[in-house]
């Protein structure tokens, strides 16, 4: 059975969709943790599950774009 061009590249968009909303809370947390730092009151163990929550979106957002990215390959190749 043929691979379904349409529907393949469909789901790149969702992934790159999800990874701009990951993207989107890593820049919202950036901004909470700056702000715990400039106050000096919230505690260490705060910051560390900031930066530890920060650098998994982060994470998350480059693994879902590489995979939009090769199935906007993928989709492209089975359109040919």
């Amino acid at each position: 059975m043929p691979a379904d061009a349409t529907a393949i590249a469909a789901h790149a968009q969702i992934l790159q969709s999800d990874a701009r909303a990951l993207t989107d809370c890593a820049e919202r947390l950036r901004t909470i943790g700056a702000r715990l730092e400039a106050d000096g009151f919230a505690p260490r163990w705060l910051r560390e599950a900031v930066d530890a929550h920060l650098a998994a979106c982060a994470t998350a957002a480059a693994d879902l774009t590489a995979a939009a990215t090769c199935l906007r390959r993928y989709a492209d190749r089975a359109r040919h």
